[in-house]
């Protein structure tokens, strides 16, 4: 398992020349693309097929820009439900996934009330957007549904939550919401085809759906859209709770008559508490094995809950850092067809360098961030201070890779990449919708905690969790002094790993060394 510079500059140019051109079909959603949809759903029910959303299957070389409200619901007690007697076992993890899929099924069933469009869930959070009607002058109407479903979803998951098992699944809820214009593209992957919202509206509001507390919190430009006072700083914004039902001011007659009833919100939880029973039943029928390194045999295709896989691993997240800011510089420069081109290109090469250099499992893209499983060891055991090696190794080829990709693609010299690697004992699995439409899931503290440190790194940082640390070998150890090192990249990771190991840690900076051209 090596990277090397030859091999990724030749995948580079070669995901290039294969890439979306940068005339990229550029399309509005508008009425006309709206009324388009409807007749091609109507036309695919006719012939006893289903239903699609109204942005689905987005052509590789075609980008769609879209005004909408984007919603995060955040499960805020999810990561007590992983946790048994302070530590993880199969029985937590079973729980975990059971509640996931629960309400999930629940988020579904209020998403259909309110033509509101499931774009990813991804561990405790689900992305919808509101997309409907087009049009900026009917900006009030798709915040006030955006609203009303926000707080349907939340009265449902806790109603869900609530009857059954006792409360086994029960979880305080946490929603962001935020509008402006995004950019579909293709996600890229023919078993999840629903298209990626790129820009700032998601990427604010998923902000706003983190932290503590429960309710829902609004940005100024849906308070705009609502006639509600807007707020004066973004301290406020993130420590002000708004219960929604108070605070819609001048649209509140039109919000509540746009909300689910009591009854309603009861045959939504009630719809999803039978689904779930007829999935899962209980939590015994999440059924684990180990997968036999290397990971990147693993085929989610096969993987359901009576066929989950559960073992020690490295998780691996890496987030290109300032993306949000370069889509909204392409939005408004007309410069969309170079994102779509350059991030075709990215996350092609990312991901290759994960399978193809380190024999790793890329579980899915969200946005621009990629989240990785890395393992070493048997059939029987998993070596855990090989898996730590070979997950920094390979996050030292994602830097170099990533910087390779700046050499030679154009505009994307400001950005950076945040890497997060941390060891646990995960479950990897499909749950919800079954069929094309059901979610790859990797959850595990080790997952959430390697997140966690990519999201506080900066573009120049990779972060090492304490248990990977614990498993880590001197040399690693030496090299993540302080659980972060600096321009890791894959030539820097050999000179350390490397090192003598008579070298004391307080002589060796946790500051890597530049990129060389001669990197293996």
């Amino acid at each position: 398992m090596s990277w090397s510079r030859h091999k990724s500059l030749q995948r580079i140019r070669n995901f290039r020349a294969t890439a979306p051109a940068a005339s990229i079909n550029l399309r509005n959603f508008d009425q006309g693309f709206v009324v388009a949809r409807h007749a091609a759903n109507q036309a695919k029910i006719k012939l006893g097929g289903k239903s699609e959303p109204l942005i689905f299957d987005v052509p590789p070389d075609t980008a769609i820009l879209v005004e909408g409200v984007h919603v995060y619901i955040q499960m805020l007690d999810f990561g007590d439900a992983m946790i048994e007697r302070e530590r993880e076992t199969e029985a937590s993890h079973r729980r975990a996934l059971s509640m996931l899929h629960l309400n999930y099924a629940a988020c579904d069933q209020v998403a259909e009330e309110f033509e509101a469009q499931r774009v990813d869930f991804h561990g405790a959070r689900m992305h919808a957007v509101i997309i409907s009607p087009p049009g900026a002058e009917n900006a009030q109407e798709r915040s006030e549904r955006a609203l009303a479903f926000a707080d349907s979803a939340k009265r449902a998951i806790e109603e869900v939550g609530r009857t059954t098992e006792n409360g086994r699944y029960s979880t305080r809820i946490r929603v962001g919401l935020d509008s402006g214009s995004a950019v579909a593209v293709n996600s890229g992957t023919k078993d999840e085809r629903e298209p990626l919202f790129l820009g700032a509206p998601a990427n604010y509001a998923a902000k706003l759906a983190e932290g503590d507390e429960e309710g829902i919190f609004m940005s100024n430009r849906v308070r705009r859209d609502l006639g509600m006072t807007q707020l004066v700083s973004h301290d406020i914004l993130f420590s002000e709770r708004h219960n929604a039902a108070s605070t819609v001011g001048t649209g509140s007659l039109t919000y509540i008559a746009k909300r689910l009833t009591d009854a309603d919100v009861t045959k939504a939880a009630l719809n999803a508490r039978n689904k779930f029973v007829l999935d899962i039943g209980t939590d015994a029928s999440f059924t684990f094995h180990r997968h036999t390194p290397p990971l990147k045999t693993i085929d989610f295709a096969v993987l359901m809950p009576s066929n989950s896989i559960r073992m020690g691993l490295m998780s691996i997240f890496g987030d290109i850092d300032g993306f949000t800011k370069y889509v909204d510089e392409c939005i408004a420069q007309g410069r969309i067809g170079e994102m779509v081109s350059n991030l075709h290109v990215i996350r092609s090469e990312l991901a290759a360098t994960l399978s193809e250099d380190f024999d790793g499992r890329k579980v899915r893209f969200i946005g621009d961030c990629i989240h990785g499983l890395v393992a070493a060891g048997t059939a029987f055991e998993t070596d855990a201070p090989a898996s730590v090696v070979s997950s920094v190794k390979a996050a030292g080829g994602i830097r170099s890779s990533f910087e390779l990709c700046q050499q030679e693609l154009d505009g994307i010299e400001g950005l950076g990449i945040a890497i997060g690697l941390e060891f646990g004992e995960t479950p990897i699995t499909r749950i919800g919708i079954r069929g094309d439409r059901s979610v790859r899931c990797s959850v595990s503290r080790a997952v959430s905690k390697s997140e966690e440190l990519q999201r506080d790194c900066t573009g120049e940082q990779t972060a090492l969790g304490p248990n990977a640390l614990s498993h880590a070998p001197a040399g690693v150890k030496r090299l993540f002094e302080g659980g972060v090192a600096w321009n890791l990249d894959a030539s820097s990771v050999v000179e350390h790993l490397s090192a003598p190991p008579t070298v004391k840690s307080g002589e060796v900076s946790a500051t890597a060394a530049p990129y060389s051209s001669g990197g293996q």
